[in-house]
């Protein structure tokens, strides 16, 4: 039959309770401590992670935003630099188009003024040759009887206008002076009856003096102070160049 002591099991008891008591006291204790304390360092770091996590999403999210930002502001960028450019390049089209236009005004107006001083100077040469050869062939037909006869007209010429408006014009109180310029020397018959026609419509004191030019070929010139009357063969010559002139 088994044996049981009654101290024996008390005993056993107290030292159980006592190995209890120490280990709570010295072993559970601290290690509960140290699992809170393990555990709030876990949570800690979990708190940590995600609040690292939270800071990282919105870095993130922002480095995007200023991406997106970046994106779009290089993009306007870009296109107002297209703008730009568009509107260099249509300027300077425009500018050159002006440019070019300018020039060929000025070249159409160039090119009418060089037809025209053409065509003038051509003109003016034909003309030229006209009254050359018009001079030259008078002068190959003249003879003493001709020069007789453009003489007559010429004084014929001289009847016909009004003489007195040619003189008294000089602001001096002196004589006139009249000088009759012909093609030949006017015999003295020429000169009296070119004296007695001037006497007659000249009421005031004159001096007639007498000159040739053998330009005129025939006829003559009576000269005034400030007009002249033009009878010569020459000077028909000179008219019928510039009519020429202005008809061709």
């Amino acid at each position: 039959m088994l044996n049981i002591n009654l101290s024996t099991i008390l005993l056993q008891m107290a030292n159980f309770f006592i190995l209890v008591f120490i280990l709570y006291r010295f072993l559970f204790t601290p290690l509960k401590k140290a699992m809170q304390k393990r555990e709030e360092m876990v949570t800690k770091a979990m708190d940590d992670a995600a609040n690292a996590k939270a800071e990282a999403e919105k870095v993130r999210q922002e480095y995007e935003q200023k991406s997106s930002n970046i994106d779009a502001e290089i993009s306007a960028r870009k296109n107002e630099a297209r703008i730009v450019i568009e509107q260099t390049r249509q300027q300077m089209l425009n500018e050159v188009k002006n440019q070019t236009e300018r020039f060929r005004h000025q070249t159409e107006d160039t090119l009418a003024s060089l037809r025209t001083e053409a065509i003038q100077q051509h003109k003016q040469d034909i003309a030229d040759l006209v009254a050359q050869f018009a001079r030259e062939m008078m002068i190959g037909l003249m003879n003493p009887q001709l020069q007789k006869l453009y003489q007559e007209e010429f004084l014929d010429k001289v009847k016909g206008i009004d003489i007195s408006k040619f003189v008294g014009t000089s602001s001096h109180n002196e004589e006139e002076y009249i000088k009759a310029i012909m093609a030949i020397e006017a015999d003295q018959d020429f000169q009296d009856n070119l004296l007695a026609l001037l006497k007659k419509q000249v009421s005031i004191p004159f001096n007639l003096t007498f000159e040739t030019d053998e330009k005129l070929i025939a006829g003559g010139i009576l000269r005034f102070e400030n007009e002249l009357i033009d009878g010569s063969l020459g000077g028909q010559i000179n008219e019928l160049k510039k009519q020429f002139q202005e008809d061709a």
